[in-house]
């Protein structure tokens, strides 16, 4: 599928089926989060796979952001890796960015195997991470559900296909 159709046809997904991720679809998923950009490459991104029905009930009392996804990958970073333009004095770290960065080659990767995702932010991030008992340097900074679609309740919301036009997004300076 060419690229543009795939990010056409990638939508959240809220309703999954139990079937388990193939073990090789799940690897595939995880490195192109691995080989993707980072600012210089500093690849402060780390990944944390939750797989167990006791870290996904864990996850699940706090949060009902993952969903029945059989996969939830926590998109963290580490604060002290991030890169910080010290040049520039206006407190930027990539953090969030290159977290977002790698989210999104997963996401897409993801799509392209036939998985089903939802990019997931509703949460208390501090509460997760004390629960999880992460350092203190270690910040979650997204979810990523992955699996299968439900065929009955999985499909795109009726906002999927809502987007600005051409003229409103996109402006020539």
């Amino acid at each position: 599928m060419e690229f543009i159709e795939l990010a056409k046809n990638r939508y959240s997904c809220r309703a999954f089926t139990d079937k388990a991720i193939e073990p090789e679809k799940l690897e595939t998923v995880l490195e192109a989060g691995r080989v993707a950009p980072t600012a210089v490459n500093g690849q402060p991104v780390i990944v944390k796979v939750l797989k167990s029905q006791e870290s996904l009930a864990k996850l699940r009392s706090i949060t009902r952001m993952a969903y029945n996804a059989p996969v939830v990958i926590m998109v963290c970073y580490d604060e002290d890796k991030c890169y910080s333009p010290v040049t520039y004095h206006d407190d930027f770290k990539s953090g969030i960015m290159d977290s977002s960065i790698v989210t999104t080659s997963m996401m897409m990767q993801a799509t392209d195997l036939g998985l089903a995702t939802l990019w997931a932010r509703g949460f208390n991030a501090a509460e997760i991470e004390k629960a999880f008992n992460f350092p203190s340097n270690i910040k979650l900074a997204c979810f990523l559900d992955v699996g299968y679609a439900d065929p009955e309740n999985g499909g795109p919301s009726p906002r999927h296909p809502v987007r600005k036009s051409m003229e409103e997004f996109a402006s020539e300076i």
